[in-house]
């Protein structure tokens, strides 16, 4: 028999007496030979180091950044520029909440500025020109001629003007399938211009939903006060003899049908712009509804929140749930405006995972020189 001490692995053999002891002695043979060679080394698997995050209100000022990739390696906050790079090539659900610093870039003012619109729209008669965007500008004739005077202005500017870099940076990332949707609460339409982030007037509860929601309406259209008919406003409404705010074309051949059938004539609509004011009811509020409670489903991993101090409610509270949902995925939750958002928004929002301040416009270049940073693949060569 061979016997086998554990400690040394010493096999000590012995003539066998019968074939089973035989047996025995050669499997205990083998497993002494086993036991003596060096068993492989187990493999450590490698960690990923973790994404890098910034603390919690980090504020990145890209104002006074250098953009040139060789000056760009010696920034002090490369690690924050590298983590909001890393946001916008790599999300791949983003929901962006834009803002009328968006289409600063392009040449259309914002609101609340000192050179903004409520600011260049302010009168005598009508104090502030935020008030122009109140839904009791209909009830005074005076304020309805400077309403349709501000309307020209808007709508020429939106004509004229270009989409801005930024608006273009969304439309190549809606283009690779990333943008999960644009919120927008501009009304110039510089956006839609574009041909990955369509929308669709009136909206609808038919799916695939658009990739860009109006959430302020569309200066470009006019829209029926009854039918809610929806008609193109172009240059021939802003004649001088002709009234903006005019009589629905739709509600009167309705009328006279109806008085031809000889039933009774009703009161018609009066075509407006497409536009949403304060103090009025959202006509496409529910359908806004549904979309953004299907987008948050779908659980987007970024959120970029651009050109908007979210002064209104039902725009701070999108981004509030927005905001919820993305950080349960460990997502990134991004401010980017001329100003730091206000104590107040932060508390609401509970927190920003980067605050970028300076203008939007910086980012596509900030995108290019960080990419230049990157070490390039070697490429194999052929034999």
């Amino acid at each position: 028999m061979t016997i086998l001490t554990t400690d040394s692995l010493y096999v000590q053999k012995k003539e066998p007496d019968c074939p089973l002891d035989e047996i025995c002695v050669k499997e205990e043979e083998k497993f002494a030979d086993l036991s003596r060679k060096t068993l492989p080394a187990q493999k450590v698997t490698k960690r990923r180091r973790s994404k890098y995050r910034p603390l919690n209100g980090t504020i990145l000022d890209i104002s006074s950044m250098p953009l040139q990739p060789k000056t760009l390696n010696d920034y002090l906050q490369l690690e924050d520029v590298g983590f909001l790079c890393q946001s916008l090539e790599t999300s791949k659900k983003i929901v962006a909440i834009t803002g009328a610093g968006v289409s600063v870039g392009s040449g259309i003012p914002d609101f609340r500025s000192a050179n903004g619109l409520f600011q260049g729209f302010a009168s005598k008669t009508n104090g502030s020109g935020k008030n122009l965007f109140d839904y009791n500008v209909f009830r005074s004739p005076d304020s309805l001629k400077e309403f349709e005077k501000m309307i020209r202005k808007l709508y020429t500017l939106s004509v004229e003007c270009e989409p801005s870099p930024f608006h273009r940076l969304l439309d190549k990332i809606s283009q690779e399938g990333r943008l999960l949707r644009l919120y927008t609460q501009n009304i110039d339409c510089l956006d839609t211009q574009l041909p990955h982030l369509e929308t669709r007037v009136p909206l609808n509860f038919e799916k695939p939903y658009p990739k860009t929601i109006q959430l302020h309406g569309n200066i470009k259209l006019l829209n029926c006060s009854k039918c809610h008919h929806v008609k193109e406003l172009d240059e021939s409404y802003f004649n001088e003899n002709s009234m903006l705010i005019r009589n629905c074309p739709e509600c009167e051949e309705l009328n006279s049908v109806r008085a031809i059938a000889g039933r009774r004539v009703q009161s018609g609509g009066v075509l407006r712009p497409r536009i949403v004011l304060y103090n009025e009811f959202h006509p496409d509020g529910e359908i806004i509804g549904n979309i953004t409670e299907s987008d948050l489903k779908t659980r987007p991993d970024c959120l970029l929140v651009v050109g908007t101090t979210l002064k209104i409610p039902g725009v701070r509270r999108l981004v509030k749930e927005m905001a919820k949902v993305v950080h349960s995925k460990n997502g990134s939750v991004i401010w980017i405006n001329i100003e730091e958002p206000t104590q107040s928004i932060v508390d609401y929002i509970e927190h920003f995972d980067l605050i970028v301040t300076g203008s939007c416009q910086d980012i596509p270049v900030l995108l290019n020189a960080f990419q230049e940073l990157k070490p390039k693949k070697k490429q194999s060569k052929r034999v």
